[in-house]
């Protein structure tokens, strides 16, 4: 597989698994703030044990989707892909995009970092990994 088609199938996988990962953050951060907030006057800890399981499945979900994403591309070989857009994920990418409420450009921003992030090191384990390695694009292995 060239390194350009590598990188549109990663850059495009990347943006889209951050879109879905934010998209499921934001709902479910909603559904528990309209579930707990008749709790919230009496107990200010009310929903804080959601609010947990709802960050580690967020966090969780990014990378995954990525993997499944990659998988579904037919790019393979991308572990060191996976680990580092998901510690930017955690990192910086999801605090920035759920944590407030960017606009446009600032969501773009972030998407595009993550996908950058993604996609570099799709390409550099491309470019480290053994030619007798590689799997050829036609599906022979």
């Amino acid at each position: 597989m060239t390194y350009l088609v590598r990188a549109a199938k990663a850059t495009s996988v990347a943006a889209a698994a951050t879109l879905a990962a934010w998209w499921l953050f934001r709902n479910m951060y909603t559904l528990i703030d309209h579930a707990t907030e008749a709790d919230s006057a009496r107990n200010p800890l009310a929903g804080v044990l959601y609010y947990l399981a709802a960050n580690a499945a967020g966090i969780a979900f990014q990378p995954f989707a990525l993997w499944a994403g990659l998988r579904l591309a037919r790019v393979h070989g991308n572990h060191l892909a996976i680990i580092i857009s998901a510690y930017v994920w955690a990192t910086m990418t999801a605090g920035h995009l759920v944590d407030s409420t960017p606009g446009p450009w600032e969501a773009l921003l972030w998407v595009a970092v993550q996908s950058a992030v993604t996609t570099g090191s799709s390409l550099l384990q491309a470019r480290l990994m053994p030619t007798n390695t590689q799997r050829s694009s036609c599906g022979a292995r």
